[in-house]
């Protein structure tokens, strides 16, 4: 195969081409290859073995660590990452919370440069970076390849991994196959906006026996492509519910009202305002309102409203001020919690029709 000639699948091979790949990865040049590989004695977790204990499983277990887990990719392993259309991804932050994805390209999409590194291009997509997010903060990185359509196997591959810009992968040029350097040279959305470049701590398989044998049929790719229709639209109806629904209920209305009160609190315009008052009772008549703003099943009166603010009108002087000072308050709150510009302007055109009630006009 190509990749062989040009970074081989033996230490030798891997040795010559070390200085190139510690760039990328930081790795000191005198680190000892003994130290950079990771111990395979024991395989596994201390979780996994103390289970296997449990549930006496451990003889079956070290048959299978003996057998079949690599900390590098054996040339089969190469050969079948070479043919592969897409792989699930597996990160978790570093509060260990976790994100799978998918990727997918055209065979050999996913690069073998050694018996030790893999790479694949990250390509335009829905601009979240979920799992991106998740390696910057922790490398660690699990990755699932399955042949559903020839061979029904599966392979897995686990390491750390770092993002690599097109920039940074062009300094190690003469290193790397001809295919990733005129993937770079691509113009528009079909040029990967970076690389996802991954060390290999253990390689290992995916038993055939529960894997279907799938037929694959022709189906237009849309490459990068900001199409509604052609990136399966609103599949799942999600715009059919409500704000309040989609970002999390009352939970989510509790931590709201906690941060705008937090920002009144502070502000010298309209903090004067709450001197005094219950603010468990105000608590809940705002997360009464906020939701009921939100969509969720809350209801709150005009003339709860006027009621509300009557005293605060007539003897304390609340005015237009204090009100665009508040519902600026509110916009930041909302800004701070991810909401999106249309919601948001939504939301404001709503606040904005109370102001006459608020005001007692």
């Amino acid at each position: 195969m190509k990749f062989f000639k040009l970074f081989g699948s033996k230490k030798k091979s891997l040795q010559q081409n070390q200085e190139a790949l510690n760039q990328l990865f930081n790795t000191p040049e005198n680190t000892p290859e003994k130290e950079r590989r990771k111990p395979m004695i024991t395989s596994g977790s201390q979780g996994e073995h103390q289970l296997q204990q449990d549930w006496e499983t451990h003889d079956r277990a070290l048959n299978f660590y003996d057998k079949q887990v690599l900390d590098y990719l054996a040339p089969k392993m190469q050969e079948f990452i070479a043919r592969q259309e897409f792989l699930f991804v597996a990160s978790a932050d570093h509060r260990g919370e976790c994100d799978c994805t998918s990727k997918f390209g055209k065979a050999g999409f996913i690069r073998v440069l050694s018996e030790k590194y893999l790479v694949y291009p990250e390509m335009r997509g829905n601009g979240v970076f979920a799992n991106s997010g998740n390696i910057s903060e922790n490398p660690h990185i699990a990755m699932l390849m399955i042949d559903f359509t020839r061979d029904t196997i599966g392979l897995h591959v686990n390491g750390k991994a770092r993002l690599v810009s097109n920039e940074a992968l062009l300094k190690c040029a003469q290193k790397l196959p001809k295919d990733v350097l005129d993937e770079i040279k691509l113009e528009g959305k079909n040029r990967p906006e970076r690389w996802m470049m991954i060390e290999v701590e253990e390689a290992y398989v995916q038993c055939s026996k529960h894997i279907p044998l799938m037929q694959k049929m022709d189906k237009k790719i849309h490459w990068g492509t900001d199409d509604v229709a052609a990136k399966g639209g609103d599949y799942f109806e999600l715009m059919k519910l409500s704000l309040y629904e989609r970002i999390g209920g009352d939970p989510a209305m509790d931590q709201a009202v906690d941060l705008f009160y937090q920002k009144i609190l502070q502000d010298d315009l309209v903090a004067d305002f709450f001197i005094g008052v219950d603010m468990q009772a105000l608590r809940l008549k705002q997360k009464s309102f906020i939701a009921m703003i939100f969509g969720g099943p809350y209801h709150y009166s005009i003339h709860d409203l006027r009621e509300a603010h009557r005293s605060l009108v007539e003897l304390q002087g609340l005015s237009d001020q204090h009100f665009d000072r508040v519902a600026a308050i509110f916009k930041e709150t909302m800004e701070d919690l991810n909401v999106s510009h249309n919601e948001l302007t939504k939301m404001l055109e709503l606040i904005e029709n109370t102001r006459t009630d608020i005001l007692n006009r």
